[in-house]
C-alpha cells in the first residue's frame, strides 16, 4: 500500500514535517510493509520557507532587524538559484505577541524591509514573499515607509510576488481591519479607526497611482501588506499551488492509495484555498481518497465532497491550551492514524 502524508502545521502547536512523521509513524505501526511518502506543506503563512528549503537546492541567510513590535531580532530568509523566499511570519508573526488593543496600534511591518533590501543587495532576481501567519495590521504602510524610492525603484525592476492564503480586498467589510483586526487585538472601535484609514489610503493610492487596491484579490492578506507590494509593483497569487507545485505534490500524489492531510482547524476558511482543500482537489482529479485530519472540525458544507472522512485529533475535552500542547498533538494524531487504517481494512 502506498501513502502520501501532507498535513499543514497545527499553528502554535507542531510543525508540518512533526505532524507528518507522527502520521508516518501510526500507517507503519498497524503497517509494516507500507510505503509512506510524507511532504511538508504550508499555504504562505509559517513553516512556508521550511517546506520550500526542504525541496529546494539553495542556502539561509541571517538579517539582523526588528519583529512587529520593534525588538531585535534575527530573521532567515531563503536563497535558491536568483531567487530570495521570505517568510513574513518570521518577522511579523502573530505568534510573536500576546494580541491586545495595543499591541495593534503597535504591531508593524517595517522589520522586513531589511530582508527585502539584503535580497536586493544580493543580486536576486525575483523575491517570493509569503503573507500568511502575520500579526500586524498597519496596511502594509511600516513597510512602505522603511524602503528609500531607490531601493522601491529598485523593486520594481525584479519579479515580486506574494503569496497570500486569503483574496481579501484592502478595505471595507471584507478587508483587512474588518475581517482579520478583531484576532490580532484590535476592539471593535480600532477596527472602525482602521478601516477608516484604509478607505482613505485605497483613496490616495488610486488618485496618485492609478491602483486600485479593492480590485485586487489578496491586498488585505498579512494586515494589509498585500496592498504594500501591489504598490511595489508585485503580483499577488495563491500561495498553495505556487508551493504545491514547487513541492512536486501532483507527482507525489499519482499512485497513491490514500492521503492524508489536516491543518489546525477544519472550518469555511480550510475552502478558501487552504492546504487540505487544495490536496483534496489535486487528489480528486487522481481518483486518490484523502482523510483530513485536525485539532477541531467545524460541520461545513463541501467538506463530504472533498473528503473520504474529517476526525479532530481530540480524544477528551480540554482546553485550548492543553489542546495545543506539541507532545499531545502528536501522541494523539498519531494513535487516531493508527485507528483508522485499523478500521479501514477491516473491510
Amino acid at each position: 500500500m502506498k501513502f502520501l502524508v501532507a498535513i499543514d502545521s497545527f499553528k502554535g502547536s507542531a510543525t508540518s514535517n512533526q505532524l507528518n512523521q507522527a502520521a508516518k509513524a501510526g500507517i507503519l505501526e498497524m503497517l509494516p510493509d507500507a510505503e509512506v511518502m510524507t511532504i511538508p506543506i504550508a499555504d504562505g503563512g509559517e513553516g512556508t520557507l521550511d517546506a520550500l528549503a526542504q525541496r529546494l537546492d539553495g542556502f539561509w541567510v541571517d538579517v539582523e532587524t526588528v519583529d512587529l513590535l520593534e525588538r531585535p531580532i534575527v530573521a532567515s530568509y531563503f536563497i535558491s538559484g536568483q531567487t530570495a523566499y521570505v517568510e513574513s511570519a518570521r518577522v511579523i508573526g502573530i505568534d510573536k505577541m500576546t494580541p491586545s488593543s495595543e499591541t495593534v496600534e503597535r504591531a508593524t511591518s517595517m522589520g522586513l524591509a531589511v530582508l527585502l533590501r539584503d535580497a536586493l543587495s544580493r543580486g536576486c532576481q525575483e523575491l517570493v514573499l509569503t503573507l500568511g501567519g502575520s500579526g500586524s495590521s498597519d496596511g502594509g504602510r511600516g513597510l512602505l515607509n522603511a524602503l528609500t524610492d531607490e531601493e522601491r525603484s529598485h523593486l520594481s525592476q525584479i519579479r515580486l510576488r506574494g503569496l497570500t492564503d486569503v483574496s481579501n480586498p484592502y478595505a471595507g467589510s471584507q478587508g483587512y481591519a474588518v475581517v482579520f483586526g478583531p484576532q490580532k487585538g484590535a476592539s471593535p472601535e480600532q477596527v472602525k479607526a482602521m478601516d477608516l484609514v484604509a478607505q482613505a489610503f485605497v483613496k490616495q493610492m488610486k488618485q496618485e497611482t492609478g491602483i486600485d487596491l479593492q480590485k485586487i484579490p489578496g491586498t488585505g492578506a498579512a494586515g494589509g501588506l498585500g496592498g504594500a507590494l501591489a504598490l511595489l509593483g508585485g503580483e499577488l497569487e495563491a500561495g498553495y499551488p505556487f508551493i504545491a507545485e514547487k513541492l512536486g505534490l501532483a507527482q507525489a500524489i499519482q499512485g497513491a492509495d490514500l492521503i492524508f492531510t489536516g491543518e489546525g482547524r477544519l472550518d469555511q476558511q480550510t475552502l478558501n484555498g487552504k492546504v487540505p482543500i487544495g490536496v483534496a482537489r489535486m487528489a480528486k482529479k487522481a481518483g486518490v481518497p484523502v482523510i483530513a485530519l485536525s485539532g477541531s472540525v467545524d460541520e461545513v458544507q463541501g467538506f463530504e465532497e472533498a473528503f473520504l472522512a474529517t476526525f479532530s485529533i481530540q480524544k477528551e475535552v480540554v482546553s485550548l491550551q492543553q489542546a495545543m500542547e506539541t507532545e499531545r498533538t502528536l501522541v494523539n494524531l498519531q494513535s487516531l492514524v493508527k485507528n483508522i487504517i485499523t478500521t479501514r481494512y477491516l473491510f
